[in-house]
């Protein structure tokens, strides 16, 4: 029986660290004895304190990192494909080129991070704060951004193809060639947001406010602008081919030929040159 109980303790104490369960970081930290943290798939570190750590490189696959705090953490390069991070905190994290496939990110807090190249591909970040966060050349193919703060984000480069963007604010934000073809952004806001040669060919955008944003030669062919709001917005060489504008409002839009007025108002466009169009 003694030899039975040794031999059970000394195969715990010598599991892989990624199948130990891990109760708090600072035990964490004594095991793993401040070398690279490493494999930590499927682990549940749900509400701990993982702030200003270098996480640089782990794998964190299904990791379950709910309510943890990751804040100014450095996460760059990780694998967290499939982690729950929902209601995590992470303000000014460093995730450039992590892999956050198919992730949890729900009402998380994500505010300045850096996200830069990072694969969001399938992510949920429904509910999330990415105010002023740095997503330029993310991948965040249909992922789930519905109700998401992204006023004054970089997307610029992002790839947003697909996504679901309901109700999304972009206010300030940065799309520059960003990709949101046939995205569904209906009732999101774009109040002075930049989206030059941005892509939303086929998106979903009835009810979206554009009011003062730059459109230069953005794409909006075969999108739907149904009683979407363009007044002050800068539409300059913007395609509007196969475009709905069933009540649409325009006025005061910079770069737009009178014939293409008058091709938009017979699609059911409506113009309001004397109308107020300042952002909120």
């Amino acid at each position: 029986m003694i030899d039975n109980d040794f031999g059970l303790e000394f195969q715990r104490q010598n599991q892989p660290l990624a199948h130990q369960k891990i109760k708090d970081f600072s035990q964490l930290a004594k095991v793993s004895d401040g070398s690279t943290i490493g494999d930590l798939s499927n682990q549940d570190l749900s509400n701990q304190d993982l702030s200003g750590q270098d996480l640089s490189g782990s794998n964190f696959k299904n990791a379950d990192l709910s309510g943890a705090d990751l804040s100014e953490a450095n996460i760059s390069l990780a694998n967290l494909c499939g982690a729950n991070l929902s209601l995590a905190y992470m303000r000014g994290s460093n995730l450039i080129n992590a892999n956050l496939c198919e992730a949890e990110l729900i009402s998380t807090e994500l505010l300045s991070a850096e996200l830069c190249s990072a694969d969001l591909q399938s992510a949920d970040l429904s509910g999330a704060n990415l105010r002023g966060a740095s997503l330029s050349g993310a991948n965040l193919r249909g992922a789930n951004l519905s109700h998401t703060e992204l006023s004054s984000a970089d997307l610029s480069g992002a790839n947003l193809k697909k996504a679901y963007l309901r109700s999304a604010d972009f206010r300030r934000a940065n799309l520059i060639s960003a990709n949101l073809s046939y995205a569904y952004l209906s009732v999101s806001n774009f109040k002075a947001a930049c989206l030059i040669s941005a892509d939303l060919s086929g998106a979903y955008l009835r009810a979206a406010d554009f009011k003062n944003a730059d459109l230069r030669g953005a794409n909006l062919m075969d999108a739907n602008l149904n009683s979407a709001d363009l007044r002050g917005t800068n539409l300059k060489s913007t395609n509007f081919r196969r475009t709905k504008v069933e009540q649409t409002l325009f006025g005061k839009n910079l770069g737009l030929s009178e014939k293409i007025k008058l091709d938009l108002i017979q699609r059911g466009a409506i113009f309001d040159d004397k109308g107020n169009s300042q952002a909120i």
